[in-house]
Protein backbone atom coordinates (compact mmCIF):
# COMPACT_ATOMS: atom_id res chain seq x y z
CA UNK A 1 0.00 0.00 0.00
CA UNK A 2 1.36 3.23 -0.67
CA UNK A 3 2.27 5.62 2.37
CA UNK A 4 -0.15 8.32 1.23
CA UNK A 5 -3.30 5.71 1.40
CA UNK A 6 -2.41 4.61 4.89
CA UNK A 7 -5.80 5.34 6.93
CA UNK A 8 -6.06 5.20 10.57
CA UNK A 9 -7.24 1.94 10.53
CA UNK A 10 -3.76 0.92 9.19
CA UNK A 11 -2.21 2.25 12.06
CA UNK A 12 -4.17 0.67 14.39
CA UNK A 13 -3.03 -1.89 17.38
CA UNK A 14 0.36 -1.81 19.42
CA UNK A 15 3.52 0.76 18.89
CA UNK A 16 6.69 1.52 20.95
CA UNK A 17 7.60 4.24 22.10
CA UNK A 18 11.09 3.72 21.51
CA UNK A 19 13.92 5.07 23.48
CA UNK A 20 17.46 5.96 22.45
CA UNK A 21 20.03 4.61 23.55
CA UNK A 22 23.29 5.43 24.31
CA UNK A 23 26.38 4.30 24.76
CA UNK A 24 29.44 6.33 26.11
CA UNK A 25 27.52 9.63 25.12
CA UNK A 26 26.50 8.88 21.64
CA UNK A 27 23.66 7.65 20.05
CA UNK A 28 23.95 3.18 19.79
CA UNK A 29 22.95 2.39 15.96
CA UNK A 30 23.80 -1.40 16.68
CA UNK A 31 21.20 -1.23 19.46
CA UNK A 32 18.89 0.66 17.75
CA UNK A 33 18.54 -2.50 15.54
CA UNK A 34 17.54 -4.79 18.09
CA UNK A 35 15.02 -2.87 19.73
CA UNK A 36 13.38 -2.28 16.53
CA UNK A 37 13.81 -6.54 16.08
CA UNK A 38 12.92 -6.91 19.56
CA UNK A 39 9.24 -5.27 18.71
CA UNK A 40 8.64 -6.90 15.20
CA UNK A 41 9.36 -10.05 16.80
CA UNK A 42 6.67 -9.48 19.46
CA UNK A 43 4.10 -9.06 16.47
CA UNK A 44 4.34 -4.76 17.18
CA UNK A 45 2.38 -2.64 14.81
CA UNK A 46 5.25 -0.09 14.71
CA UNK A 47 7.94 1.66 16.52
CA UNK A 48 7.81 5.31 17.37
CA UNK A 49 11.47 7.05 17.79
CA UNK A 50 11.82 10.56 18.78
CA UNK A 51 8.98 10.59 20.56
CA UNK A 52 9.06 12.04 24.30
CA UNK A 53 10.54 8.65 25.32
CA UNK A 54 13.14 9.03 22.16
CA UNK A 55 14.41 12.11 24.26
CA UNK A 56 14.41 14.09 21.07
CA UNK A 57 14.67 17.47 22.85
CA UNK A 58 18.14 16.24 23.69
CA UNK A 59 19.41 15.46 19.75
CA UNK A 60 21.06 17.81 17.37
CA UNK A 61 19.87 17.22 13.68
CA UNK A 62 23.13 14.59 12.85
CA UNK A 63 22.03 12.22 15.61
CA UNK A 64 18.47 12.77 14.46
CA UNK A 65 19.09 11.02 10.87
CA UNK A 66 21.02 8.28 12.52
CA UNK A 67 18.23 7.40 14.68
CA UNK A 68 15.61 7.49 12.21
CA UNK A 69 17.61 6.05 9.45
CA UNK A 70 18.69 3.23 11.57
CA UNK A 71 15.24 2.69 12.73
CA UNK A 72 13.62 2.55 9.17
CA UNK A 73 16.81 0.04 8.17
CA UNK A 74 15.61 -2.26 10.21
CA UNK A 75 12.06 -2.13 10.51
CA UNK A 76 12.64 -2.93 6.43
CA UNK A 77 14.44 -6.08 6.75
CA UNK A 78 11.54 -7.42 8.82
CA UNK A 79 8.98 -8.28 6.06
CA UNK A 80 6.54 -10.73 7.27
CA UNK A 81 4.80 -13.44 4.62
CA UNK A 82 2.29 -11.46 3.48
CA UNK A 83 5.12 -8.47 2.61
CA UNK A 84 4.41 -6.39 5.70
CA UNK A 85 6.48 -4.87 7.49
CA UNK A 86 6.68 -3.37 10.67
CA UNK A 87 5.81 0.23 10.67
CA UNK A 88 7.56 3.32 11.84
CA UNK A 89 6.08 6.75 12.89
CA UNK A 90 8.75 9.55 13.44
CA UNK A 91 7.92 12.18 15.95
CA UNK A 92 8.74 15.31 14.22
CA UNK A 93 7.06 18.71 16.54
CA UNK A 94 8.53 21.65 17.44
CA UNK A 95 7.47 24.74 18.60
CA UNK A 96 8.57 26.51 14.62
CA UNK A 97 5.97 25.66 12.26
CA UNK A 98 8.69 25.81 9.29
CA UNK A 99 10.96 23.91 11.11
CA UNK A 100 8.59 20.99 11.81
CA UNK A 101 7.49 21.01 8.19
CA UNK A 102 11.59 20.52 7.46
CA UNK A 103 11.22 17.37 9.95
CA UNK A 104 8.34 16.36 8.16
CA UNK A 105 9.92 15.73 4.90
CA UNK A 106 13.25 14.99 6.15
CA UNK A 107 11.55 11.43 7.82
CA UNK A 108 9.20 11.25 4.22
CA UNK A 109 12.49 11.23 2.45
CA UNK A 110 13.96 8.36 4.91
CA UNK A 111 11.14 6.23 4.51
CA UNK A 112 8.92 7.06 7.56
CA UNK A 113 5.38 5.89 7.34
CA UNK A 114 3.71 8.52 9.45
CA UNK A 115 4.53 11.25 11.41
CA UNK A 116 3.55 12.34 14.94
CA UNK A 117 3.37 15.95 15.73
CA UNK A 118 3.25 17.15 19.28
CA UNK A 119 1.41 20.49 19.82
CA UNK A 120 4.03 23.68 20.14
CA UNK A 121 5.28 23.80 23.40
CA UNK A 122 5.86 26.52 25.58
CA UNK A 123 4.69 29.08 22.66
CA UNK A 124 1.17 28.90 24.10
CA UNK A 125 -0.62 29.36 20.61
CA UNK A 126 -3.70 29.87 21.03
CA UNK A 127 -6.61 27.78 19.00
CA UNK A 128 -6.09 29.30 16.08
CA UNK A 129 -2.50 29.29 16.12
CA UNK A 130 -2.92 25.61 16.63
CA UNK A 131 -4.87 25.54 13.64
CA UNK A 132 -2.90 27.62 11.26
CA UNK A 133 0.22 25.28 12.55
CA UNK A 134 -1.48 21.94 12.08
CA UNK A 135 -2.78 22.81 8.89
CA UNK A 136 0.66 24.46 7.58
CA UNK A 137 1.89 21.01 7.96
CA UNK A 138 -0.57 18.72 6.88
CA UNK A 139 -0.79 21.22 3.31
CA UNK A 140 2.64 19.97 2.51
CA UNK A 141 2.83 16.68 4.08
CA UNK A 142 3.57 13.32 2.13
CA UNK A 143 2.87 11.49 4.77
CA UNK A 144 -0.23 10.64 7.19
CA UNK A 145 -0.22 12.67 10.27
CA UNK A 146 -1.15 11.86 13.96
CA UNK A 147 -1.51 14.85 16.36
CA UNK A 148 0.33 14.63 20.06
CA UNK A 149 -2.07 16.16 22.62
CA UNK A 150 0.01 16.23 25.93
CA UNK A 151 -0.66 19.32 28.03
CA UNK A 152 1.36 18.57 30.75
CA UNK A 153 4.84 18.52 28.80
CA UNK A 154 3.49 21.34 26.09
CA UNK A 155 1.82 24.04 28.50
CA UNK A 156 -1.05 24.14 26.02
CA UNK A 157 -3.36 20.96 24.54
CA UNK A 158 -5.18 20.98 21.52
CA UNK A 159 -9.07 21.66 22.14
CA UNK A 160 -11.46 18.41 21.09
CA UNK A 161 -13.78 20.67 19.01
CA UNK A 162 -10.12 21.50 17.13
CA UNK A 163 -9.19 18.16 16.87
CA UNK A 164 -12.53 17.64 15.18
CA UNK A 165 -11.87 20.15 12.81
CA UNK A 166 -8.10 18.84 11.85
CA UNK A 167 -9.63 15.55 11.49
CA UNK A 168 -11.25 15.80 8.03
CA UNK A 169 -8.43 17.02 6.23
CA UNK A 170 -7.20 13.95 4.47
CA UNK A 171 -3.47 13.97 6.25
CA UNK A 172 -4.82 14.04 9.52
CA UNK A 173 -5.75 10.62 10.42
CA UNK A 174 -4.89 10.28 14.44
CA UNK A 175 -4.45 11.54 17.49
CA UNK A 176 -2.16 10.62 20.64
CA UNK A 177 -4.10 11.01 23.61
CA UNK A 178 -1.52 12.02 26.98
CA UNK A 179 -3.85 14.04 28.79
CA UNK A 180 -5.33 11.58 31.10
CA UNK A 181 -8.90 12.97 29.94
CA UNK A 182 -11.12 9.14 29.39
CA UNK A 183 -13.93 10.90 28.32
CA UNK A 184 -12.47 13.05 26.06
CA UNK A 185 -10.62 10.66 24.32
CA UNK A 186 -13.91 8.67 24.05
CA UNK A 187 -15.52 12.00 22.60
CA UNK A 188 -13.36 12.26 19.74
CA UNK A 189 -13.43 8.63 19.05
CA UNK A 190 -17.35 8.93 18.44
CA UNK A 191 -17.19 12.60 16.81
CA UNK A 192 -14.44 11.55 14.36
CA UNK A 193 -14.80 9.61 11.35
CA UNK A 194 -13.79 5.46 10.71
CA UNK A 195 -10.43 6.13 9.14
CA UNK A 196 -9.54 8.43 12.46
CA UNK A 197 -7.30 6.41 15.13
CA UNK A 198 -7.41 7.67 18.78
CA UNK A 199 -3.98 6.41 20.28
CA UNK A 200 -3.43 6.13 24.16
CA UNK A 201 -0.25 8.22 25.11
CA UNK A 202 -0.92 6.51 28.87
CA UNK A 203 -0.10 2.74 29.20
CA UNK A 204 -1.81 2.87 32.31
CA UNK A 205 -5.07 4.01 31.16
CA UNK A 206 -4.86 2.15 27.87
CA UNK A 207 -7.40 -0.09 28.95
CA UNK A 208 -9.92 2.11 29.97
CA UNK A 209 -9.58 4.41 26.74
CA UNK A 210 -9.81 1.32 24.38
CA UNK A 211 -13.38 0.61 26.24
CA UNK A 212 -14.90 4.26 25.14
CA UNK A 213 -13.38 3.97 21.32
CA UNK A 214 -8.87 4.06 21.01
CA UNK A 215 -8.02 1.48 19.03
CA UNK A 216 -4.35 1.81 19.69
CA UNK A 217 -1.66 2.52 22.06
CA UNK A 218 1.83 4.62 21.67
CA UNK A 219 3.29 2.80 24.81
CA UNK A 220 6.31 3.08 26.90
CA UNK A 221 5.85 -0.40 28.90
CA UNK A 222 6.52 -2.12 25.57
CA UNK A 223 9.76 -1.54 25.41
CA UNK A 224 10.29 -4.28 27.99
CA UNK A 225 6.84 -5.82 27.81
CA UNK A 226 6.27 -6.29 24.30
CA UNK A 227 3.93 -9.25 23.56
CA UNK A 228 2.40 -9.22 27.18
CA UNK A 229 1.03 -5.09 26.27
CA UNK A 230 0.44 -6.12 22.85
CA UNK A 231 -2.16 -9.30 23.80
CA UNK A 232 -3.56 -6.79 25.93
CA UNK A 233 -4.23 -4.08 22.87
CA UNK A 234 -5.53 -7.24 20.49
CA UNK A 235 -7.77 -8.56 23.18
CA UNK A 236 -9.45 -4.81 23.14
CA UNK A 237 -9.73 -4.63 19.78
CA UNK A 238 -11.77 -8.06 19.54
CA UNK A 239 -14.10 -6.86 22.75
CA UNK A 240 -12.15 -9.13 24.84
CA UNK A 241 -11.67 -6.94 28.47
CA UNK A 242 -11.84 -10.03 30.68
CA UNK A 243 -8.33 -11.07 28.87
CA UNK A 244 -7.16 -7.75 28.55
CA UNK A 245 -7.86 -6.76 32.35
CA UNK A 246 -5.89 -9.35 33.28
CA UNK A 247 -3.11 -8.19 31.73
CA UNK A 248 -3.66 -4.81 32.89
CA UNK A 249 -3.58 -6.11 36.37
CA UNK A 250 -0.50 -8.61 36.15
CA UNK A 251 1.91 -5.43 34.87
CA UNK A 252 0.19 -2.76 36.98
CA UNK A 253 2.96 -2.94 39.40
CA UNK A 254 5.56 -2.10 36.70
CA UNK A 255 3.62 0.11 34.74
CA UNK A 256 3.15 2.14 38.22
CA UNK A 257 6.59 2.02 38.55
CA UNK A 258 7.58 3.51 35.58
CA UNK A 259 5.57 6.42 36.40
CA UNK A 260 7.57 7.41 39.48
CA UNK A 261 9.51 9.44 37.91
CA UNK A 262 9.73 11.53 34.55
CA UNK A 263 9.61 9.56 31.39
CA UNK A 264 12.02 7.91 30.07
CA UNK A 265 14.52 7.66 32.83
CA UNK A 266 12.55 4.98 34.33
CA UNK A 267 11.65 3.16 31.62
CA UNK A 268 15.62 3.18 30.58
CA UNK A 269 16.62 1.93 34.31
CA UNK A 270 14.35 -1.15 33.97
CA UNK A 271 16.01 -2.11 30.63
CA UNK A 272 18.96 -1.60 32.00
CA UNK A 273 18.36 -3.79 34.79
CA UNK A 274 16.66 -6.15 32.35
CA UNK A 275 19.98 -6.72 30.18
CA UNK A 276 19.30 -4.17 27.36
CA UNK A 277 21.96 -2.13 28.23
CA UNK A 278 20.54 1.13 26.68
CA UNK A 279 22.57 3.73 28.33
CA UNK A 280 21.59 6.65 30.27
CA UNK A 281 19.26 9.67 29.89
CA UNK A 282 20.80 12.57 28.14
CA UNK A 283 20.79 16.03 30.09
CA UNK A 284 19.02 18.04 31.45
CA UNK A 285 17.18 14.18 32.40
CA UNK A 286 19.07 12.78 35.43
CA UNK A 287 19.06 9.34 36.33
CA UNK A 288 16.55 7.27 38.91
CA UNK A 289 16.45 7.99 42.08
CA UNK A 290 18.30 4.84 44.37
CA UNK A 291 14.59 4.38 46.02
CA UNK A 292 12.55 4.06 42.12
CA UNK A 293 15.78 2.04 41.17
CA UNK A 294 15.00 -0.43 44.13
CA UNK A 295 11.02 -0.43 42.98
CA UNK A 296 11.91 -0.96 39.77
CA UNK A 297 13.88 -4.06 40.55
CA UNK A 298 11.45 -5.50 42.88
CA UNK A 299 8.47 -5.09 40.61
CA UNK A 300 10.75 -6.53 37.24
CA UNK A 301 11.27 -9.53 39.61
CA UNK A 302 7.52 -10.26 40.71
CA UNK A 303 6.40 -9.46 37.37
CA UNK A 304 5.37 -12.54 34.77
CA UNK A 305 8.13 -12.34 32.05
CA UNK A 306 8.33 -8.48 32.41
CA UNK A 307 10.22 -8.44 28.65
CA UNK A 308 9.64 -11.58 26.83
CA UNK A 309 12.69 -11.80 24.01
Amino acid sequence: MNKQELTGKELCGAWTALVTPFSRGRVNAGKITELVSFASNANITGVVPLGSTGESASLDEFERVVVISAVIEAANRKVDAAGGKLKVMVGVGTNNTTKTIVNVKQAADLGADAVLVVAPYYSKPTPEGLRKHFLSIADVSPLPIVLYHIPSRCGVGIPMDLVVKLSKHPRIIGIKEAGGDIWRSGEIARLTNDGFTVFSGDDPLTLPLMAVGATGVISVISNIAPRQFGKMISHCLIGDYKSALEIHQRLSPLLNALGLETNPAPIKEAMNITGMKVGKVRSPLAPVTAATRKVLRQVIEQTDEPHIG
